[in-house]
């Protein structure tokens, strides 16, 4: 595999850790893992479980003969508002408990079935979904309660084809009282829960997707016009999609921030002002623990980059607006979770489809793909094996793919001796959890005669270098180790390393124990723990 090496500034050295003794068997050699091998199943990384669908291609008839998806260690759900709060809350006390208040029974088992299986949830909530079920004249498509159409204001029903649509009305009181009181709760509920990994963004647009594309598309209801959007909604909105106004996005961003402080939050990026306020600019980001990640719900179908911010025709870009290189850097520095589009967006060929995917995972530092919504997934169509190649390859490169390897002890100039240990990830993005490495030397019998804490940022170890494009491997990037070694006899060790999972938060209301981390080597032990090359230790 061809990699591109880039070197991190000074690794800071760490203390060096007490001598122990315990028995093992000796590691293997090391070597590194191709993609051709399966991929590697880590959180928040490659395929996920996305709507109640395992992972592909086993779950879809017509390609369960393609090699099954090794596993996967996340789930990402969607819940209707009235799911959650069929009660109307008019009738129910105000100081009342929040399980009175709320219905939380089929999320808390969304989150306990996965946590049962490995795995950490994310969720959003919709209060209006345009589609996906058949519809016929006389049916009423809304996911938010029924209570709502009851409360002066704070819905609006239009009629297409005979079929009507339950809106929420965005900026009224009454709606945003009750959406963001939901938020609150929700956050009470489930931001010290470590089964939860991921909140969406959630309470503005079709499918909590931050536009109303489908009501300018389709019921003829477009958001104001470029030249009055100022005005009416506070911020500059070009494509009429858009009807949140900058006071509305400001109470739903904030009830978000401060509802989710420990848990990794993130958004769709299509409205302006929403990102703004999640990227930079709401007073209550300095709470959080994690940067506000993206959510891409276009991937292959079309640039999972905004229009807003991309397109050489907008407002946005011709003024060169510095919001535009924020979201950029956020990109490369907080979790971009995509999904495939289900449609062709731009036009051209399935097979175009998937390169413009694998592309853009590299491209755009892409985390985790979804099990849903490409072609063969949500038509019965069967994968051509160039398809299948490129979808696989999207998969595979998305996330991180880190592997290490000594290149031995050295002593430095103060008489220190050290060892070194190069790192590299050859994925599309790095982690944005929280890992412990340990690097334990082992003695000829296999005993353990040292463990010593590593130091190096897993989390910074993302390569600058352009991208060629499918089918070519992502660009690697490389950084040193320098950990100092304590005293040992002189011989020959093996250096074996382990990755541990530690993304904690704080005051948990529930814990899980997620494995080490899979590296991209082979020789894993029962322990998760892989051989990092020979070390030899003179006098």
């Amino acid at each position: 595999m061809t990699r591109t090496a880039w070197l991190l500034g000074p690794v800071a050295l760490a203390a060096a850790a007490a001598v122990t003794l315990s028995t093992t068997s000796a590691p293997p050699p090391p070597g590194d893992l191709p993609f051709s091998e399966p991929d590697l199943v880590n959180p928040l990384r490659g395929q996920y479980e996305n709507l109640l669908t395992g992972p592909f291609p086993q779950t879809s008839e017509l390609n369960r003969d393609l090699p099954a998806w090794p596993g996967v260690a996340d789930v990402s759900v969607r819940i209707p508002w009235s799911f959650l709060q069929p009660k109307d809350p008019r009738t129910v006390p105000a100081d009342a408990a929040d399980t009175e208040k709320y219905s939380f029974d089929q999320l808390d088992t969304y989150i306990a079935d996965a946590a049962k299986q490995g795995k950490r949830v994310g969720f959003r909530v919709t209060a209006f979904n345009s589609c996906c079920d058949a519809t016929k004249p006389g049916d009423v498509v809304t996911t938010a309660p029924a209570w709502l159409r009851t409360l002066p204001g704070a819905s609006t029903t239009a009629v297409k084809d005979g079929v009507s649509y339950v809106i929420p009305r965005w900026n009224d009181a009454a709606y945003l009282d009750a959406f963001t009181g939901l938020v609150e709760a929700l956050g009470r509920r489930y931001d010290r829960d470590e089964r939860v990994a991921v909140f969406e963004f959630s309470g503005y647009g079709d499918f909590s997707e931050n536009h109303m594309s489908f009501a300018r598309d389709s019921l003829g209801a477009p958001g104001p016009a470029p030249e009055r959007s100022r005005a009416e909604l506070g911020y500059f909105s070009q494509y009429r999609d858009q009807t949140l106004t900058a006071a509305s996005a400001n109470r739903l961003v904030g009830t978000t921030l401060r509802a989710f402080r420990s848990t990794q939050i993130v958004s769709p990026m299509g409205n302006p002002e929403i990102a703004r306020l999640l990227l930079r600019d709401h007073p209550d980001l300095a709470g959080l623990r994690r940067p506000v990640g993206i959510r891409a719900d276009s991937l292959g179908g079309m640039e999972i980059f905004p229009t807003w911010a991309q397109n050489r025709w907008s407002q946005y870009v011709i003024d060169r607006d510095p919001l535009i290189g924020v979201l950029a850097q956020r990109y490369r520095t907080a979790p971009v979770l995509s999904e495939w589009s289900p449609q062709l967006l731009t036009g051209g060929t399935d097979l175009e489809y998937y390169r413009r995917g694998a592309n853009d995972v590299v491209r755009q530092h892409v985390s985790s793909t979804s099990s849903t919504g490409f072609p063969a997934q949500s038509r019965p169509e069967r994968m051509t094996a160039e398809q299948y190649e490129l979808w696989e390859r999207a998969n595979k490169y998305a996330g991180y793919r880190y592997s290490a390897a000594t290149l031995g002890p050295r002593t430095t100039d103060d008489g220190r001796r050290v060892l070194d240990v190069r790192w590299t990830n050859a994925g599309s993005a790095p982690t944005h959890d929280r890992w412990t490495v340990t690097y334990d030397l082992l003695d000829t019998l296999g005993r353990v005669r040292a463990s010593i804490p590593g130091a190096v940022d897993l989390a910074g170890l993302l390569t600058t270098e352009p991208y060629a494009g499918a089918p070519a491997v992502p660009p690697a990037a490389e950084v040193t180790d320098t950990v100092e070694l304590p005293y040992l006899r002189p011989g020959t060790y093996s250096l074996r390393v382990r990755v541990q999972w530690d993304e904690r938060k704080p005051d948990a209301t529930h814990t899980v124990d997620l494995p080490p981390m899979a590296l991209a080597q082979t020789g894993r032990d029962t322990g998760g723990g892989y051989p990092a090359g020979t070390v030899e230790l003179g006098r």
